[in-house]
């Protein structure tokens, strides 16, 4: 199925900006779109020094390249794009052709968001597809899903602390494990599984109530303080309440 349309959509405000359309771009129309299923693109490739455009069915979706962790169209916002099977891509940001240097096939739903996160790995499922789901929080409290996105092959815990509690066990390289419900503030380890080798820290205050979608991303046992693509704990939201 040919996508015809982009949407940038910020749910918060429910309204839709109109973009210009160029050459190998996708259009932005002014309504919005009710078959439509949403995404949030995020390049977790450790590379400090290439960009990437993401293309969906040939078309270019992001409005620039995305440099190392970037994210189109934002933390909170989400595009929405046709539903059913797409071929996303990506291509180098310095490459005005848009010449694929990955792909994949991935079925979206309409009506649901999806987080596509590019791993950097091309010789095997390149993108990690994500489902993220509104779950009921309470007051105090968020609820988190969590990807690993270290390249390449290391298997990770999070743990909460003072007490070094695991919160998700085990995630493997490009793995993704469920949501659970954690405080909305907390400090939290990243440690290899099996190891007592501790790979990032990271504090954290959230939006109480809110749905996130954690990744850990980086180069294996990079942990050098001033690295560009040292292990660290990052996340999104999963966008506002759908109306």
């Amino acid at each position: 199925m040919k996508l015809q349309h982009l949407i940038a959509c910020n749910c918060l405000a429910g309204l839709c900006s109109l973009m210009a359309c160029t050459k190998n771009e996708i259009q932005a129309p002014v309504s919005s779109c009710t078959t439509c299923a949403y995404v949030k693109l995020v390049n977790g490739e450790p590379n400090s020094t290439a960009t990437y455009q993401f293309l969906l069915n040939g078309q270019k979706i992001t409005g620039s390249a995305l440099a190392y962790a970037g994210i189109f169209p934002g933390t909170v916002e989400y595009a929405a794009v046709n539903a059913g099977q797409v071929a996303v891509a990506v291509s180098l940001g310095t490459d005005t052709t848009f010449a694929p240097v990955a792909q994949a096939n991935l079925n979206l739903e309409a009506g649901k968001r999806y987080g596509i996160l590019w791993t950097g790995d091309v010789s095997k499922d390149p993108f990690v597809l994500v489902e993220n789901r509104t779950q009921p929080a309470d007051s105090g409290y968020v609820m988190v899903q969590c990807v690993n996105l270290i390249q390449a092959n290391q298997t990770v815990d999070i743990l909460s602390l003072p007490d070094s509690t695991v919160v998700f066990a085990a995630i493997p390289y490009k793995g993704v494990k469920d949501y659970i419900k954690l405080p909305y503030a907390g400090t939290y380890l990243v440690r290899e599984t099996g190891t007592h080798i501790n790979l990032a820290k990271a504090t954290l205050s959230l939006t109480q109530t809110r749905n996130y979608t954690w990744y850990v991303r980086g180069k294996q046992y990079d942990t050098l303080a001033t690295s560009k693509t040292k292990i660290t704990l990052d996340y999104y939201t999963n966008g506002y309440p759908q109306p």
